[in-house]
């Protein structure tokens, strides 16, 4: 084997004590570790620490010995039934460990070669089915999965494996990079049928979940010419309309969630639409509860009456709109005196930037900029 990884050592938080397993099988596999008439011609090679470390990690006594016998079979360059039985055994006790996952991914393969009908990998992603929501933090298990689906030649069912991790952590970074790059790699018309209806039922569960807002943006502008070749001009332009519209609807839930305002900045930054276009929307939510129950209109159409008011990012926005403009200069600086002095003191410097450059530029061409 020419290349593992960097290190057979596991990382720090490598688990000191086993976890509770419910599989027959792998309270069998667990035990071979033990079993010394299987490891004769194996020298276990010990992890080469210094004499005294500054920090000794207490390692289990069955990873300790598993780790070993790893070593030995790492130098062996042996792919076989044993050496799988063994990474599984060190993976129960440290799912991050990036060497025994590569080494892992590399037995599968050879075995594959005897095994046309690939039941070595049908099983691997059966047991991966099985744990992988308590591994959805373990990069290296991801990439693992997505070499045996490679292998098998077969992701039409990983859309919804993906659902049902999505169940247990809707925002896991691992989860929805994986899910990406599913869509991207295979690139299959009922693989991207029913994303954007996915977002809206996670939207629907929880409308702050930036992960969620990203995964739309993703399928909706940033590769549609994968999965929209051919699109017109008009029929984009159409697109554009339907999200700002979806976008305003999840605003007036939750005012106060700047995934949504972030999100609609980027649709009209993608659409080539000015700021201004928003003004009538955003104005509303920059009056105090006061003065819109007082106002004639009265409190707008959908917006939550829980909110909290004025909304910081609705008097962003409507302050960069009106520093684009040389008349409505000073109401912008005003914007910027609220956010700095009540709304969001936290960004006085970059409100007292945005007030001096809006200063500046009040005899230049008014800004179309997002």
């Amino acid at each position: 084997m020419s290349s593992t990884a960097d290190s057979t050592k596991p990382q720090a938080d490598a688990t000191p004590e086993k976890p509770e397993q419910g599989h027959e099988e792998e309270e069998e596999e667990l035990s071979i570790v033990d079993q010394d008439e299987l490891w004769t011609d194996v020298t276990p090679i010990p992890q080469a620490d210094v004499e005294r470390p500054m920090v000794q990690i207490a390692y289990h006594p069955e990873y300790r010995k598993a780790m070993n016998l790893f070593r030995g079979i790492l130098k062996k360059n042996e792919f076989s039934e044993r050496a799988l039985k063994l990474t599984t055994i060190i993976l129960q006790y440290n799912a991050g460990h990036y060497t025994v996952w590569n080494y892992r991914s590399q037995i599968l393969k050879h075995l594959q070669l005897s095994d046309p009908q690939g039941k070595h990998i049908q099983k691997e992603l059966a047991m991966l089915n099985k744990h992988m929501a308590d591994m959805r933090k373990s990069y290296q298990a991801w990439q693992h999965r997505a070499l045996m689906v490679e292998l098998l030649k077969d992701a039409s069912k990983e859309i919804e494996f993906v659902n049902q991790v999505l169940k247990a952590d809707a925002k896991n970074y691992h989860t929805w990079t994986y899910r990406q790059s599913l869509l991207c790699r295979y690139n299959e018309p009922e693989m991207w049928a029913g994303e954007l209806t996915t977002t809206e039922r996670l939207l629907e569960e929880d409308v702050r979940n930036n992960s969620v807002w990203n995964h739309r943006f993703f399928t909706v502008f940033d590769t549609f010419p994968l999965h929209t070749p051919g699109i017109s001009s008009s029929e984009f332009a159409q697109i554009v309309q339907r999200e700002i519209q979806f976008t305003k609807h999840q605003i007036l839930k939750a005012p106060n969630n700047p995934s949504a305002w972030n999100y609609l900045r980027g649709v009209l930054k993608r659409g080539s639409i000015p700021l201004n276009t928003l003004e009538d929307f955003v104005l509303p939510l920059t009056k105090t509860r006061l003065e819109l129950e007082t106002q004639a209109s009265g409190w707008p159409t959908g917006l939550n009456t829980q909110s909290d008011l004025p909304v910081p990012a609705a008097v962003e926005l409507l302050a960069n709109i009106y520093a684009q403009s040389q008349a409505k200069t000073q109401i912008a600086l005003e914007l910027y005196e609220l956010l700095s002095e009540k709304l969001d003191p936290i960004r006085k410097g970059y409100w007292k930037f945005l007030s001096q450059r809006t200063v500046a530029n009040q005899a230049t061409a008014p800004s179309t900029t997002v």
